[in-house]
């Protein structure tokens, strides 16, 4: 009988153990792991050992119309978070909420804010960071929303700058941005037509001089592609976060 009993709890414990294994370990040790804490779900890069040089949350691009919830799949904020954690940084790619959309704007950037500062927070507690060694960014629909949320609302007015891939926003937003920005765009005005809406090297130099976000941000518009989020810019994306976060 008393062999039995183990044998059912050491399938019981195995079974349990298997259904939780959602871990996967890169070369180099890093641990890549889908978490939910805080009452949102991401998917975490961590680096091998400890000694965290700070967080990066990115987010994917969506259907604007009709969006929803932020995949955890894409190819580019994938690539970006494993070359962060290959460097020393706990990269995640967040879950975000499927929001309104362009059926109220103004919320969709209220709850995606929201959504990062929760994913952020968690983060920051369960590998003991400060949370303030942290730096959000999105590719297209991600980065929209994004120019919106540090805008007009002040959930992340705590982070040292937002990566914006193949995005763009207007003057009004532009003026009213609380953290730097580092904007990245393909030529073509896939993204604005940089009279009524911003995008990549135009964004940037539309930021006001006297902006104290001015002298810490940066706008790339790549002239080797002009469709919509054409390249990853896996590297001068990742390079920016280090001049954030050294």
């Amino acid at each position: 009988m008393g062999i039995t009993v183990l044998l059912c709890l050491y399938c019981l414990v195995a079974c349990k153990k298997k259904a939780n294994n959602t871990d996967t370990v890169l070369p180099g040790g890093i641990e890549v792991k889908t978490e939910a804490g805080n009452g949102i779900t991401y998917k975490v890069y961590i680096p091998a050992g400890n000694g965290y040089k700070g967080i990066l949350v990115m987010g994917s691009g969506n259907n604007e119309n009709n969006p929803s919830a932020g995949s955890l799949n894409g190819t580019s904020e994938n690539e970006l978070c494993k070359k962060a954690a290959e460097n020393g940084y706990v990269a995640a790619i967040v879950a975000y909420r499927k929001g309104p959309g362009t059926a109220d704007w103004n919320k969709s950037a209220q709850m995606m804010g929201e959504d990062y500062d929760n994913c952020i927070k968690a983060l920051a507690t369960k590998y003991d960071i400060d949370k303030n060694r942290s730096v959000v960014g999105g590719f297209s629909y991600a980065t929209f929303i994004l120019f919106t949320q540090i805008a007009y609302y002040n959930n992340l007015s705590y982070c040292k700058g937002m990566l914006g891939a193949c995005g763009g926003t207007d003057a009004d937003k532009i003026n009213k941005f609380k953290i730097p920005v580092f904007a990245i765009n393909c030529a073509g005005n896939n993204e604005g037509d940089n009279i009524t809406g911003f995008y990549g090297r135009p964004l940037f130099d539309k930021i006001p001089a006297s902006s104290p976000i001015k002298a810490q941000s940066g706008g790339i518009t790549d002239g080797s592609c002009n469709t919509h989020c054409a390249k990853p810019w896996t590297d001068e994306l990742y390079n920016q976060l280090k001049k954030w976060l050294p």
